[in-house]
This record gives structure tokens, sequence and C-alpha cells, in this order.
């Protein structure tokens, strides 16, 4: 095994965007490193919540078109003594790599990164490693629903291999039923190429992990809670999950063997998986921590600053986290709260109950009043998330659940009578 790339020797660390939530306790972790996080961002609305409650000089958010490598290096160049580079968006993942290499930055294994990116790459991968039922398919413009059917099988998903947020993403049981979805599909925009696969039946879960030099630890299990098919959007998800330890086991050996076969040597993964009788089944690899209030339901439910393995990867040392994971203190359950319909959202009413309720319920929201959403079928219409704790993740996920019956999501228009 190699040995990790030397650190270089700056006091600025640079985020690459970031994931909506845990940009507050990333500068907490920089304050004690007495290094300074520079936020590079295409829209600092986007993190409007948190950086609303941060007051830091260790903080420093710069305006960038993210999306372009050159603009992304000139900024990094402009600020200079860096310490590394870090990403947490599936979005910019690819970006993220291209700076690392033109800075001479070390991270994530560009290779990994660019494999579990690709969905298309990433099921054929795992089948040719015995670690999934079947290949999936590339889905062309000569397909008919009978072509790709006898292809793949039915029922089965057709997606974007590069889709992010459940976006586009269909089911399809019957041939007239995947007649539909290519008529639907061939008429949006997709990040990268269409792709299906077979529907896998069982509840989802997500394994969140770390890996340093290949050597990977669990750091536990969140429960997902998805709407009613053929939709599949994100509703809510308690963390962590306690299986009977002969489980327990099991996961860990088999996400174990899935990240080697990816070549995954460091950084947080996110796997999305079914839990079937017959065992697991990846759904996709994200090379990054879980989304939503994720990162800080850990944290929580811990005791401890997840945050702070970034630094230690930026730095280049072996991460705490790897040689003790705390007994969980309690559980930690999130819900994703969206309108009833699209429109313009005007705000979240009924916070103010929250305050008697048991477990603690706060909201962070992830939308502006104001802000149009434009469907309500995935997460991009989330437009808040409200997380609850309990003694285990069950009566927090009962916590959260009763909490956010007290809410009201109110959109232009709606009757107020």
């Amino acid at each position: 095994m190699s040995a990790a790339a030397p650190a270089p020797q700056g006091r600025n660390l640079i985020a690459l965007e970031w994931l909506q939530f845990g940009l507050g306790r990333l500068v907490a972790a920089a304050e004690q490193e007495g290094l300074t996080l520079h936020l590079l961002t295409g829209d600092r609305q986007e993190y409007a919540h948190e950086l609303a409650r941060i007051d830091s000089p260790h903080l420093v958010v710069h305006d960038v078109e993210t999306c372009d490598v050159a603009q992304v290096v000139a900024a990094a160049r402009r600020i200079g003594d860096l310490a590394g580079l870090l990403s947490t968006t599936d979005t910019w993942s690819l970006v993220a790599l291209a700076a690392r290499e033109q800075l001479g930055l070390p991270g994530q294994p560009a290779d990994a990164v660019r494999l579990v990116r690709d969905k298309a790459r990433l099921r054929r991968h795992l089948y040719e490693h015995g670690l999934s039922r079947s290949a999936g398919s590339t889905v062309t413009n000569a397909d008919d629903a009978a072509t790709l059917a006898s292809r793949v099988g039915l029922p089965l998903i057709v997606k974007d291999s590069s889709g992010t947020s459940s976006e586009h993403v269909w089911l399809a049981r019957t041939h007239e039923e995947l007649t539909a979805v290519l008529a639907e599909m061939r008429t949006r925009t997709l990040r990268g190429t269409p792709v299906a696969e077979p529907y896998f039946s069982g509840p989802l879960y997500s394994v969140e992990t770390l890996t340093w030099q290949g050597q990977t630890r669990v750091i536990g299990l969140n429960s997902r809670v998805m709407s009613a098919p053929p939709a599949f959007r994100e509703e809510a998800l308690s963390f962590p999950v306690r299986l009977l330890d002969a489980a327990a086991e099991d996961v860990t050996r088999w996400i174990e063997r899935v990240l080697k076969a990816v070549e995954w040597q460091e950084g947080f993964a996110h796997t999305e998986f079914i839990m079937g009788d017959d065992g697991f089944e990846v759904v996709e690899i994200n090379p990054r921590l879980g989304g939503a209030l994720v990162g800080e339901a850990i944290s929580q439910a811990l005791d401890l600053n997840l945050y702070t393995a970034f630094l230690d990867l930026a730095l280049r040392r072996r991460p705490a986290l790897l040689d003790t994971v705390p007994a969980p203190h309690r559980g930690v359950a999130q819900i994703l709260l969206y309108p009833p319909h699209p429109g313009v959202f005007l705000a979240c009413e009924g916070v103010e109950a929250l305050a008697a309720h048991p477990g603690r319920p706060t909201v962070s929201s992830s939308l502006r009043p104001g802000t149009r959403v434009r469907s309500v079928t995935n997460q991009d219409g989330c437009v808040g998330v409200l997380l609850a704790t309990g003694a285990t993740s069950e009566t927090a996920l009962q916590n959260a659940l009763s909490a956010a019956g007290e809410l009201r999501i109110r959109m232009e228009g709606d009757d107020h009578a």
C-alpha cells in the first residue's frame, strides 16, 4: 500500500462549493487547526442558512464560476498558501479533481471518483466483480421498449448516468410504461447518458464510510424513507440504524468488498443500497458525505464534530475517526419538507410550535422565500429539513414525524382562510 502524499504546508483551505449544510462545523474544525476556509461558490445564497449563523474570521466567501475549472484554479492561486481543496458534492466532484491536478494538491483517487460518478460504468464494474445481479445497459436512441426490456428485464429503472438528487429517475413495470418513460426521458436534458438497470425491490439504506490508504471504517447506517414509486423522492432519514451483530458484520464485510472493488482509497463515501432477503444491492456510490443533514445527524448522534475528518484528510494525516467510532449517544432523524405543489414558496409556518415538542426539533431552510419551486417529485423541491433527536433512531424518527406535522408550507396563491 502506498504512503499518503505529503501535506502542503499552507494555511488556507478551499471548499469548492459544499453540501448545503455543514459549513459551520467545517469552519469550527478549521479554527481549531488555525486554518482559514475559503468557500468558492457560484451562488452564496445557497448557503444563506449556514452563513447567517457563522461569525468567524476563519471563513472567506469568494464568488466564482465554479463550473469552470480555469476560474477555480485562478481563484485558488490568488488565495495561495494552500493546505488543500475539498469538495463534498457530486456536481463539482470532477471539477475538484481537475483543479487539484492543476494545483498539485492531493485528494481523492481520480479514477475511483470518475468510476462511481458514471452509474453505467459502475453497474457494469460491480457486475463484473460479482457484486451486482445485473450489468445494466446504456439506453440508445434506437431502443424501444421491447428491445430494452429484452436486455434488462422488467421492472426496470431508467436514469441519468450522472444524475443527482433523484432527478431523472423513472420506473417502468410494463412495456406500456416503458414506452412512456422513454418518450419522456428523450424530452429531458441529462447531465450524462440514459442507462437502464433492474428495479431492485426492498428497503433503501445508506452506509456512511471513511477510508484512508485503503482502510475503511463504517461510521453507521441511515434508514431512508422514500415516496411511493414511481417517484423516488427522499422523505426522511434516521441514524444510526442498529442491526443484529451478524447483520452488522455482513454489511461491514460487504461494503469493504464494494469499495475495494472500485479501488476507493481515501475519503468519505455515501453508498445507497437495497437490503433484501438474498443480500445487498448497490443503488449508487457517492464520493462524499451524505447530503441533507447527514453530517449534522452523525455529529449529534456520536457527540463529535464529524467535519474534523475533512481537516485530517486535507492535512494528509490518518483520520482519528478510523480508530475510534464512539458508541451512539442518541438517535437523530430528519424530515425533508416539500410544498404540496409547485409554485412560489412563501414561508414555512408553525415553527414556533416546535419549542414545546419532544426531541428538540429544529428547521434548517434550504430555499429562500420567494423562490419558485418547479417540481416536488425530487429533492430539488425541498424547502427545508427538520431535525429531531430521540433515545434511539426509531424514537427520533417518531419525534421528527410528529414535529413535521406541526408545519405548513405556504405557497403563493394558497387559500389561507
